[in-house]
């Protein structure tokens, strides 16, 4: 059992509910989805350099464990891309991850593994993991991939670590984004609206969240990139 990955370093998370919090990164090779390619818009990932199915290194289950527990074994651990639940191979070696670190920290700090997942992939069938969730806004030009069964999955396990995360590109986007809450009453789940980086104003973004008043709510920005700069590993 084995997966392409494109990196594993450790750093602080830098966004969502765990914001700070030290943790160590998975960051699995290839996703489908090309986010922020609109008609006059370009691309906007942030992890452009593992969008591809074939690049970085094909590591099995044990090479992967071996090298998060060589950074740090009380640091979260956090599944990314890339898209890491993409491919049956990453899904299987997911599932094995998640379940090594329940058994092995269960009733202890970060026994639950973080997957950062793109909407588009099935969530169900991960019992040990908890979720941030993307839904994909029109200014992304992937609405149409979102898979509608994982919300309301989120929706009825109300796991107090689930969070739904909106890139906000625009005004058009939040607005959609306070639709798709409403459409599929995420009011139990932890909502993160982050803005497009170098598009999007964080303080305009931050004034259109206080008039939405919506209890669970949190503005998102990437404070790794406030740190260090816009680059890997960080």
């Amino acid at each position: 059992m084995k997966a392409r990955v494109s990196e594993i370093f450790y750093s602080i998370s830098g966004e969502g509910m765990s914001v700070g919090v030290p943790t160590v990164f998975v960051r699995f090779s290839g996703c489908s989805l090309r986010c922020g390619v609109t008609t006059n818009s370009k691309l906007w990932c942030d992890t452009g350099y593992a969008l591809s199915f074939h690049k970085g290194e094909l590591l099995s289950f044990e090479e992967i464990i071996s090298r998060i527990e060589n950074f740090s074994t009380v640091s979260q651990i956090l599944l990314t891309g890339g898209e890491p639940l993409e491919g049956e191979e990453k899904r299987k070696i997911c599932l094995a991850i998640t379940e090594y670190f329940w058994k092995k920290r269960h009733n202890q700090d970060y026994s639950y593994t973080r997957i950062e997942t793109n909407g588009k992939e099935n969530i169900q069938g991960f019992p040990h993991a908890v979720f941030t969730l993307d839904y994909k806004l029109p200014g992304s030009g992937m609405e149409d991939f979102m898979l509608k069964e994982n919300f309301y999955f989120l929706r009825d396990r109300k796991h107090p670590l689930d969070e739904v995360k909106f890139v906000i590109r625009t005004k058009t986007d939040f607005q959609r984004a306070i639709e798709i809450v409403n459409e599929f009453q995420l009011f139990s789940n932890i909502l993160l609206f982050s803005p497009v980086y170098g598009e999007q104003n964080p303080t305009e973004l931050a004034e259109w969240i206080k008039e939405a008043k919506l209890s669970n709510s949190r503005l998102s920005l990437q404070i790794h990139k406030i740190l260090w700069g816009n680059k890997r590993g960080v």
